[in-house]
């Protein structure tokens, strides 16, 4: 198995298992927290308690989202199918509002267009409360080099309804996966960002600033996204005001 983590200062938990045909994995019992797992591609078997689920993926871009939804204090087992499996696991910290109940499916709905030319991109939201105590998930597909989290934005000031207060995790892939696509992140204006490659199977956060992403010019860039604030439970984004012109275009 391999394994990558990225975590945010405020506890949100994004982990990458590449298992092999065959690996197990456990999903701890955790009191204060919320989980997800998100198969990103491949073939599982989710057991919790005398429940089995089976689900198999074949690759994000062309097949929809399968999963499962956790509520605190849910322990559950996974084992890899024959071709192995990627999959995203989330953790995200409890505060006021508890969930409760059994492990749930999370599926796909019907992907939403946002954006057109090129910032046109497929955004499937696929947990969020009330279902859930503050996690936000759910995946964007940017096709053939185009650019998505655009125009450039930001959730790093707690002003409801103006603006929420959110730090995001990101789970990578590219197609080919040769290929790689590009996070853009700054605080003040776009001559002042940090860029950061990302190629198949990377993971990323966000903690505060706006930020961008680009798929590289005849590549499909997917992405899983997760989303939590310590008080806010929503997005309210604030788009730089450089850019925003582009919202009424």
């Amino acid at each position: 198995m391999t394994t990558a983590l990225a975590r945010t200062p405020n506890g949100l938990t994004l982990t990458r298992h590449l298992l092999t045909a065959g690996e197990h994995l456990a999903v701890e019992d955790r009191p204060d927290q919320e989980t997800a797992l998100i198969l990103i591609a491949g073939h599982i078997t989710t057991r919790t308690g005398d429940d089995t689920h089976i689900a198999e993926r074949a690759d994000p871009f062309t097949a929809p989202a399968v999963g499962w939804y956790f509520p605190a204090s849910t322990a559950a087992s996974v084992t890899a199918g024959p071709d192995g499996a990627d999959l995203i696991q989330v953790h995200a910290p409890l505060g006021d509002i508890r969930t409760t109940g059994p492990a749930s499916p999370v599926t796909a709905v019907t992907p939403e267009t946002r954006g057109h030319r090129s910032w046109e991109r497929e955004v499937t939201t696929l947990l969020a409360p009330p279902r859930t105590g503050g996690l936000l998930l759910g995946e964007t597909i940017a096709r053939d080099g185009r650019w998505s989290t655009y125009p450039p934005h930001r959730h790093s000031i707690s002003d409801p309804p103006r603006e929420t207060a959110l730090q995001e995790a990101f789970a990578f892939r590219v197609r080919p996966a040769t290929g790689f696509g590009v996070l853009l992140t700054y605080d003040d204006t776009v001559a002042d960002a940090c860029s950061t490659v990302v190629l198949d199977t990377s993971i990323a956060t966000v903690t505060h600033g706006y930020h961008a992403i680009a798929a590289a010019g005849g590549h499909d860039l997917y992405y899983l996204w997760a989303a939590h604030g310590d008080t806010d439970h929503h997005f309210a984004l604030h788009t730089d005001p450089a850019h925003a012109w582009l919202l009424d275009t």
